[in-house]
This record gives structure tokens, sequence and C-alpha cells, in this order.
């Protein structure tokens, strides 16, 4: 099915990167990312296989959460938000963080969701769960 990541498309995208995908994106990869970005009512985009990008390749600002930034190689953002005013990236990082998502753009940078799995249950059930506390 077009859109869908094949074994072997994740074997490059892992190798590229020098990560390891946590096993909730790898399935969500491979049975439900959308062939083309996904535009919502909310305004966010799911991005498509081909968009995922890890962090240098593709926000040039710094970062601010320094143990993201410290990895930022090894983090994927799948989805943002308003044409790219802020945007999520899951960690694929070989430490406690792997499989965590993290909100960029925000000011602070900063961990929303402690896996993909709890993002997008938090994102259908109220999709300002997985924004930044705002004070």
């Amino acid at each position: 099915m077009p859109g869908l990541a094949s074994d072997e498309q994740i074997r490059l995208l892992q190798s590229r990167y020098d990560l390891t995908l946590p096993n909730d994106f790898r399935t969500y990869l491979q049975t439900v990312c959308p062939a083309t970005d996904l535009w919502e009512v909310e305004d966010g985009n799911w991005w498509s296989f081909d968009r995922i990008k890890n962090i240098p390749d593709e926000y040039r600002y710094e970062i601010s959460e320094p143990t993201v930034a410290a990895h930022a190689s090894r983090y994927l953002f799948f989805m943002d938000y308003l044409i790219w005013s802020h945007a999520w990236a899951i960690s694929c990082t070989d430490d406690e963080n792997h499989g965590r998502v993290v909100f960029i753009g925000g000011m602070p940078d900063c961990f929303v969701a402690d896996s993909f799995t709890d993002f997008v249950e938090r994102y259908v059930k109220d999709w300002m769960s997985v924004w930044p506390a705002r004070s």
C-alpha cells in the first residue's frame, strides 16, 4: 500500500540516522502512516514516511531542551502544526528517553509524551494535551 513503510525502508531510515525506532512508532510507519501529508481539522499535519527527517536535517534553530540538543540527530520529526509553527519529534536514542515525544519550537522545547502510543491516545482525546503546559 502506498505510503506505508516496508521493512527495507525502515532499515534504510535507521541506517541513515544510526538509530533504532521505538516499536510503536515502527508499527505506525508500517500500518497507518499516510501516503501524503495528512492535514486535519486541528491544523496538525501528520507527515508521510518520505518526509520524516531528524532534527538537524529539518530544523535550523537552537534546541532549548539540553538532552534533546545533545542527541538531536536521533530524534525524528513526524508531525507539525500550522505549516511548521511547531512540531513533534520522537526520540530514537539508546537511553532513558527512547520513545518519548518532544515538542519543538515552543520555547522552551520539552517532552510531552512518554511514548508514541501515549502521544496518539492523548492527541485523539484532547489534541491540546500534547502541547507544553502554559503558565
